[in-house]
């Protein structure tokens, strides 16, 4: 084949990678979008105020906690699945450069997996398993974020019990005791 042939080839090979990071914008009250571009970056605000990424038909919303994070399992419109007959793991890249993996435990609407204390995470790669679908979305530069926007999305909202797991960016009930969540002072 001439070289000449091969450029118009190139340039689409060349694009391509380009195109499935490609970002875009949900206004609410709007169906779904109709491409499923692999973990892109959704500019909208997510509903618990963390990262979104697409994973299939679903989306993966990541809450970065300063010793937890929070997975919500998000329908098309964005809405939150129930965790029931869900499982998932997260693996998770440290600024140390250490790896290690932590399974995903049900937490009322959402799950948690537990960070050790002064561990700043850069990436997580959550795994997910719903419905017979395996799922999963990356989520890279968190130790950024936390830079960028001087704390690791502090809860706003904790339980009056103090229940691990309850520190919420919203007002809310407790996953673990029921109790109304009150805004921290």
């Amino acid at each position: 084949m001439k070289l000449q042939h091969l450029l118009p080839l190139a340039a689409c090979w060349l694009v391509a990678p380009a195109s499935l990071l490609a970002q875009h914008s949900h206004k609410p009250g709007t169906a779904a979008h109709g491409h499923q571009a692999v973990g892109e970056t959704h500019a909208h605000t997510s509903p618990h105020g963390g990262i979104v990424r697409t994973a299939g038909t679903y989306h993966i919303e990541l809450v970065p906690q300063p010793t937890q994070l929070h997975v919500y399992l998000l329908d098309a419109k964005e809405a939150t699945v129930a965790t029931a007959g869900t499982t998932g793991t997260v693996m998770l890249l440290t600024t140390a450069g250490k790896t290690s993996t932590g399974t995903l435990t049900p937490s009322g609407d959402h799950f948690v997996v537990a960070v050790p204390a002064g561990t700043k995470v850069r990436t997580a790669i959550v795994s997910l398993k719903a419905k017979g679908k395996s799922l999963s979305a990356r989520f890279e530069k968190l130790d950024a974020a936390a830079v960028k926007t001087g704390k690791a999305v502090s809860a706003a909202y904790i339980c009056p019990m103090e229940c691990a797991g309850s520190a919420s960016t919203k007002p809310g009930s407790c996953p673990t005791c029921g109790m109304a969540l009150v805004k921290k002072s």
